[in-house]
């Protein structure tokens, strides 16, 4: 059952996110929802106000409680119902969110105090105030990005010792490392550890330490430092892998990274 439904209609969604419809609803032991069968195409979020809900997905049950939401895409192939009273408010989005997010359909449990305030105070200014696409938008885009902190907070509670990785490889980024090292470290398979990091950080753990260290060498690059000099002080074998790295993350060389520096030098008065 549906309390509530506000739905927006654009001519023109220039590509940009957007929301489509917010709603508040509840349901009883008749309510029955199957992804498979929507016709409509987006992403939604829904969020457990109170009740008790259940979400098959992925051949997997959550129970859904207060706190508790879920993000899937429609159409796919999950189904939630309720046994319960079952209350709920939902965000759908329009399918260009989809390529922010690693997975489609995802569960949490247990949502931070400011997420579920600024789930709140979206969802009243959207029902209370009239939008134009471009308001619309800037809505989607911000709730979206809380969306994001949230889920990258969860990810990183539930992986307590991923934090402890990636201090040691921040730590320790100027030496040596591989992962066999860092597995025996950690005392888990190498399998674990990539897994639980990008869990994580959404990055392996290799690929982290290479991102790091082309952060690090911007200062040494700014202080005219060589392309050598560098790449051995931030960890890299030798200044061509630095290079072919350096150029492969910020579009340019670490030469031509150095020269710009020109641009940023001011006469002084």
């Amino acid at each position: 059952m549906q309390d509530f439904v506000q739905q927006f209609h654009y001519v023109d969604h220039q590509n940009l996110p957007y929301i489509k419809g917010i709603g508040k609803g509840s349901g009883g032991p008749e309510y029955f929802w199957d992804g498979s069968k929507r016709k409509d195409h987006l992403v939604f979020l829904q969020f457990t106000l109170a009740g008790e809900g259940t979400l098959m997905i992925g051949g997997e049950t959550f129970t859904q409680r207060k706190g508790d939401f879920f993000l899937a895409e429609v159409p796919g192939k999950f189904v939630y119902y309720s046994k319960q009273n079952w209350q709920f408010i939902y965000v759908e989005f329009s399918p260009v969110v989809r390529q922010w997010l690693n997975v489609a359909s995802q569960v949490f449990s247990q949502a931070s105090a400011d997420f579920f305030k600024s789930l709140m105070d979206t969802f009243i200014t959207i029902q209370e105030e009239e939008l134009d696409f471009l308001e619309n938008s800037e809505q989607a885009f911000n709730l979206f990005l809380k969306i994001k902190k949230e889920i990258n907070n969860v990810q990183i509670k539930a992986n307590a010792q991923s934090l402890i990785i990636k201090r040691y490889l921040e730590e320790n980024y100027a030496s040596d490392i591989g992962l066999d090292k860092m597995a025996e470290i950690f005392d888990m398979s190498k399998f674990q550890l990539i897994r639980m990091f990008e869990e994580a950080f959404q990055y392996t753990p290799m690929a982290y330490l290479r991102k790091y260290r082309i952060l690090c060498s911007f200062e040494l690059l700014w202080e005219n430092k060589s392309v050598d000099e560098t790449a051995k002080a931030v960890g890299f074998s030798n200044g061509n892998y630095f290079a072919k790295i350096f150029k492969l993350e910020m579009g340019m060389t670490p030469t031509e990274y150095k020269l710009s520096k020109k641009n940023y030098q001011f006469k002084k008065r």
